[in-house]
């Protein structure tokens, strides 16, 4: 009898112990569906199903709690290594670089997205139009094109164009099949900035008074980066 009462104590203890397993695994369980909850990214997803797999595994071959909670350890640190990678990526794609044409107008130092930049000309012979607004210089012919040309110096400054060797024009695609050239006292040289290298020109002064959409730093340079919608 004291045999058969030790042998039904011990069943009774093993049925404990392995209702004890199940609870914990059933919250193991339940954190892992969680884990591929708080996946928003799939590009870890696979070492996280794998590491799962191993994990059901581990629990079909009646491995040792602690392997199974050393998984799940591993799991967590896979979900947040994706967190982390994904974040990065992110933050990379958000940054975005563009090229700048540099050149000098008198004593200012300015700044276009090559991407408007059709050509840049050495200064042709200039035909004036009666009647246009002053700081239009007048137009050339190029390529069997008649193109309009504004004196930047006259349209900033109100002043007069004072040609030398290094003057040139840029000719700018304006959209819609359309080309205009502005006068440039000195080509420089193309830059990148990015976003993270450009400021506002000023809170008092909109980009339509000012023609200038940013301020870009480059050494000791300040540089003036034109929006070219506003030039006309």
């Amino acid at each position: 009898m004291a045999e058969l009462a030790l042998n039904e104590m011990s069943a009774k203890a093993l049925v404990s112990s392995q209702n004890e397993d199940d609870t914990v695994l059933s919250e193991i369980e339940a954190g892992v569906s969680a884990l591929y909850e708080n996946v928003e990214n799939g590009s870890e997803l696979s070492e996280i199903e794998a590491g799962v797999s191993a994990l059901h595994e581990n629990v079909e071959n009646g491995s040792e709690l602690s392997e199974i909670e050393a998984g799940v350890s591993a799991l967590h640190e896979n979900v947040e290594n994706a967190a982390v990678s994904n974040e990065n990526v992110a933050k990379t794609q958000i940054i975005n670089e563009n090229k700048y044409i540099t050149f000098r107008v008198s004593n200012e130092l300015y700044g276009i997205d090559v991407s408007f930049v059709d050509s840049i000309i050495q200064l042709p012979a200039i035909t004036r139009v009666p009647a246009a607004p002053s700081y239009f210089a007048g137009i050339i012919n190029l390529r069997g094109e008649i193109i309009p040309v504004m004196s930047l110096n006259r349209r900033f400054n109100g002043v007069e164009d004072t040609f030398g060797s290094k003057s040139s024009i840029i000719v700018l695609d304006m959209g819609g099949d359309k080309l205009m050239g502005i006068i440039i006292d000195d080509v420089r040289e193309v830059v990148t900035f990015d976003d993270r290298d450009l400021e506002g020109s000023s809170p008092f002064i909109s980009k339509e008074m000012s023609f200038i959409s940013s301020i870009a730093k480059k050494e000791d340079d300040l540089i003036a980066i034109l929006d070219i919608a506003t030039l006309l």
